[in-house]
């Protein structure tokens, strides 16, 4: 007769360890459903994002302005072949005061800062351009013409006003184009030789989200002011001087002659396109909290929030003679992605922090009443609380931008050494329990 012994099953299968390895499945399972989430985050980004250039691109776009200076053609003869080219004289010095007025305007739900512009512009410009022009070149003085480059034309609001060397002067499109961005206005201006000309222009120009100016050469002074409680300044020099309120702002800037990337005179073949508007600056208009950027950050978080349901869980379940069954786990996990999708779609509406609290709320309340049904103990009526601290947590997390790396740690910090004390009498392994059956 042959002894048989039953089959045992390990231990760590059949002891709390078991259910931690589901639980542990679970969780890295749910990384898919909160990388869909993040896909629906960044689909209505950009559903916000081709909304507002339907409002800002037949208004100008983004108005820029580039100029005014001088082109100069100018002829070479070299191997009996002729080479055409043109030299930039920029001015001297540069005046520029802007103000401006912003207001939202909305499609469906979406909105979009627009705004009108008044700028005007006074400087001087000396027509000295030999030691820049081609050795043996002809220079076309009397082809000489004023410029001033945009990338939309749209962005003008009327024709603009320009004096030169006392005269009234009108500009027109020029077909030529530009050379830092892609319209351009002209007029020929009558100059001679090194001549020392004083200009002044008016101009009014529309768009939306922000206005800025190029002006690489010379020295400059500049200055912008608005109604718009929240203005980021921008570009290749920060302002020298600013002053923020809730409803207005004004900024100005100097830009002396030696700190410029450009010789005043030049070969505007020699420069490329891009490396001109580098040296932009000026202020863009900020709408307030991004909810999408928040909610995409947000998510960035989801991990936790099935981490720390899960646990929860897993604890009463293990302190107590209740049992989860892995449905319900699931169940809770999805609950707390469906926030994030709560919170996307509320914030479109009625703006981030109150999108945030009710999302939190009903999430927060959904699983602890259910894990109050599946647990059959009050007790679990905890993890409303433990879920609405995560919740709060997390926002100062979001709100703390500087910060929150460090935040971000120290929370993970604290809850590894919550679940250490919580588990650390806990037999993994059943055995105590199964010596106790023997």
């Amino acid at each position: 007769m042959s002894d048989t012994k039953p089959t045992s099953r390990s231990p760590l299968l059949a002891g709390p360890g078991a259910k931690a390895l589901i639980v542990a499945v679970l969780v890295l399972a749910f990384l898919i459903p909160l990388s869909l989430v993040q896909g629906i985050v960044e689909a209505r980004r950009s559903t916000r994002e081709q909304a507002e250039l339907s409002i800002i691109d037949p208004a100008g776009g983004r108005p820029s302005l580039f100029g005014p200076f001088l082109v100069i053609p100018y002829e070479l003869r070299k191997n009996k072949e002729l080479i055409e080219g043109e030299l930039l004289i920029l001015p001297d010095n540069l005046s520029l005061v802007s103000t401006l007025k912003a207001e939202e305007r909305k499609r469906g739900i979406f909105s979009a800062t627009v705004l009108d512009a008044e700028v005007a512009i006074a400087g001087t410009l000396t027509a000295s351009a030999a030691d820049a022009a081609p050795y043996g070149a002809r220079l076309r003085w009397d082809l000489a013409r004023l410029v001033f480059e945009l990338p939309d034309l749209r962005s003008l609001a009327e024709t603009p006003k320009l004096t030169w060397a006392g005269r009234q002067l009108a500009l027109h499109p020029d077909a030529r184009g530009g050379r830092a961005y892609d319209k351009a206005i002209s007029t020929k201006a009558p100059i001679a030789p090194g001549e020392i000309v004083a200009f002044t222009a008016s101009l009014k120009l529309r768009g939306g989200r922000s206005l800025s100016f190029l002006e690489p050469a010379g020295s400059v002074v500049a200055s912008i002011s608005g109604s718009w409680p929240e203005p980021s300044f921008f570009g290749y020099s920060a302002p020298t001087e600013r002053s923020v309120s809730e409803k207005a702002f004004t900024a100005r800037w100097y830009l002396p002659e030696s700190s410029q990337g450009l010789p005043r005179v030049f070969d505007g073949s020699g420069v490329e396109r891009g490396k001109l508007t580098e040296a932009a600056f000026g202020v863009e208009l900020l709408g307030g909290v991004d909810a999408y950027d928040m909610a995409w950050r947000a998510t960035r978080y989801g991990i936790l929030f099935i981490i720390v349901p899960f646990a929860v869980l897993f604890l009463f379940e293990l302190l107590s003679r209740s049992r989860v069954h892995p449905v319900q786990y699931l169940l809770i996990g999805l609950a707390n992605c469906l926030f994030y999708l709560l919170l996307l779609s509320l914030s479109e509406i009625i703006g981030f922090a109150w999108a945030y609290a009710i999302a939190a709320a009903v999430c927060a309340l959904l699983s602890g009443a259910y894990a109050r049904t599946a647990l059959r103990a009050r007790k679990a009526l905890f993890m409303f609380p433990a879920l609405g601290l995560l919740y709060a947590y997390l926002y100062v997390v979001l709100s703390s931008e500087d910060y929150a790396l460090l935040l971000g740690s120290l929370g993970l910090l604290a809850l590894l050494a919550a679940a250490m004390a919580a588990t650390r009498k806990i037999d993994w392994y059943g055995s105590r329990n199964k010596e106790a059956s023997l």
